[in-house]
């Protein structure tokens, strides 16, 4: 009888640390983005201002052309592959801790896996500008 209670103990605590880690991600979820945003307003160097010829369409005397929506500016897509695998992780993470709260084991486990992690992503993010740049050698050669 006094093993049953124990185990319900455990349970609850499991429940209760999993609802404290869901509402940890979801704050962080909200609070982090426009942290994120004005920090990058403030560090991003002042826009120039556009001239009226440089916002002319141009293209070798010809008449232009009428622009026509791109189906995907190539540009931005190493941005939306690191967002996939930084969204991966998060999820990753957030498993692997509500499992290991759950199993009751070390937590210096976790700290490694989510350390590997943070390194891996940090080495992905390292890698965009060369990896925009063979997109952009891709399509034009």
């Amino acid at each position: 009888m006094n093993r049953g209670f124990r185990d319900d103990l455990l349970l609850a605590a499991g429940s209760e640390a999993a609802l404290w880690t869901l509402f940890l991600y979801a704050v962080l979820t909200i609070v982090a983005p426009p942290i994120f945003y004005v920090v990058s307003l403030l560090l991003a160097p002042a826009p120039r201002k556009k001239l009226r010829v440089k916002l002319m369409p141009f293209e070798s005397g010809q008449a232009p052309i009428p622009t026509r929506a791109a189906p995907f500016p190539i540009e931005y897509f190493p941005y939306i592959i690191i967002y996939v695998a930084y969204a991966v992780i998060a999820v990753i993470a957030f498993i692997v801790v509500l499992d290991m709260i759950s199993a009751s084991q070390n937590i210096l486990r976790g700290l490694i896996i989510l350390i590997v992690l943070t390194f891996a992503s940090i080495y992905a993010s390292s890698l965009l500008p060369s990896l925009k740049q063979r997109l952009e050698r891709g399509r034009t050669g």
